[in-house]
């Protein structure tokens, strides 16, 4: 295992029905609170009325921010960056995706540091020295991002997504019961993002930290399980919570960054171009670009997918080469049977042409300095390559 330092803050109060906590818990700790909601059925289920009511009853006074899409745009977070100057809000809560999430870890650093945001995620870069304390309450198992530093943004003018490393959130409320209302697509595609993230370190190259290597192994298991029991019950609550905390322990936590070196993030690298291009789902692009990825490198590194095969797709195959392919076509077996999305068109109606897929990877290698990827380097060529096998079914 190699040298690490470890810091992780964040108060996490976890639990079915946890929601009805919030108030109480932040009453006397903050007076004008900044909420902002992703785009969602959260008006019309109820669950919005029910937050901001919880904080007004204990004395916060709540100002509103609505409907934040998905790869939320530049534009909108400065929107409330001004909602909280102009009412000197001392928290910003996130309700919904990484959406709201991500948008609240830079409104709170720019209004804090009266900064415009442009010069958090590109421009100046700014070193982040002080922000508003932000409360995240997660709708959907994803990325895990509640429990993080990182905001990841689109320039809605150049289509480009870039990150920044902001302040951890004061406070997460996780309660499974919320995501109860994610329709099972949603969950799935939300879940392709937490594997995509556990296989970025499980697959970098590392063979020095099997504690850690195993408990990845864990994760990736538990997270398959309890997918194919919302499969079979999208209402199974237990299921439900155990995705969830999968989610911000894989990612959000760095529990699984420990001790491994730099994650292979190549699938993450050319996502971020892609849904910023297209503005389609972030973990429902990884669930079609991940399969691509492995069947491209799994030749290189047979150790390491002859692992995975053995150990979470039960392969008996000794040969490492052969265990390694057969290892990924059980996974692609297991995806199509949880609907998990097989191709573009199962993410937007839209042509994907390959010209626009050329301007992806051209994006990509630019943002990223000329390519993608650890255990292997992927070029513009390499990535034109997997995209377009993107367009046709596994």
């Amino acid at each position: 295992m190699k040298d690490f330092n470890y810091f992780n803050p964040v108060k996490v109060k976890f639990g079915a029905g946890i929601k009805s906590e919030i108030g109480r818990t932040l009453k006397g700790k903050y007076e004008r609170i900044l909420l902002v909601c992703s785009e969602g059925p959260f008006h019309e289920n109820g669950l919005y009325d029910f937050i901001r009511n919880n904080l007004t009853e204990n004395g916060i006074q709540v100002f509103e921010m609505h409907d934040v899409e998905a790869n939320p745009k530049l534009y909108r977070i400065r929107e409330g960056v001004e909602v909280c100057k102009k009412n000197q809000a001392d928290c910003v809560a996130a309700l919904g995706s990484g959406s709201a999430i991500d948008c609240a870890k830079a409104i709170s650093a720019a209004a804090a540091m009266d900064v415009d945001p442009y010069d958090l995620y590109w421009g100046r870069r700014i070193e982040v020295t002080k922000a508003l304390d932000t409360v995240m309450i997660p709708t959907i198992a994803a990325t895990g991002s509640e429990m993080n530093r990182s905001s990841v943004a689109v320039n809605e003018e150049t289509k480009e997504k870039y990150f920044f490393d902001s302040k951890h959130a004061k406070y997460v409320f996780m309660d499974p019961e919320i995501t109860l209302t994610v329709p099972i697509r949603l969950t799935v595609w939300g879940i392709m993002d937490i594997l995509s993230h556990t296989f970025e370190y499980y697959f970098n190259g590392d063979r020095e930290s099997e504690f850690q290597t195993c408990f990845s192994e864990a994760i990736i298991l538990s997270v398959m399980r309890n997918t194919e029991k919302l499969i079979e019950n999208p209402q199974d609550v237990t299921a439900r919570g155990e995705i969830m905390w999968g989610a911000v322990v894989t990612w959000g936590s760095g529990l699984t960054w420990i001790g491994r070196g730099e994650a292979d993030m190549a699938c993450h690298g050319i996502e971020e171009s892609f849904s910023a291009y297209f503005d389609t789902h972030h973990g429902a692009c990884l669930g079609v670009l991940t399969p691509r990825w492995m069947e491209a490198v799994c030749d290189k590194r047979p150790d390491l997918f002859s692992r995975f095969a053995r150990n979470i797709m039960g392969v008996e195959e000794a040969d490492d080469q052969k265990a390694a392919r057969e290892g990924v076509k059980r996974y692609k077996e297991w995806l199509k049977s949880v609907k998990a999305p097989n191709t573009y068109y199962d993410l937007a109606p839209l042509e994907f042409a390959d010209e626009e897929l050329e301007r992806v990877a051209k994006t990509a290698c630019r943002v990223y300095h000329g390519g993608v990827g650890r255990m292997t380097r992927f070029e513009e060529a390499d990535i034109i390559k997997m995209l377009k096998k993107g367009k046709e079914p596994y």
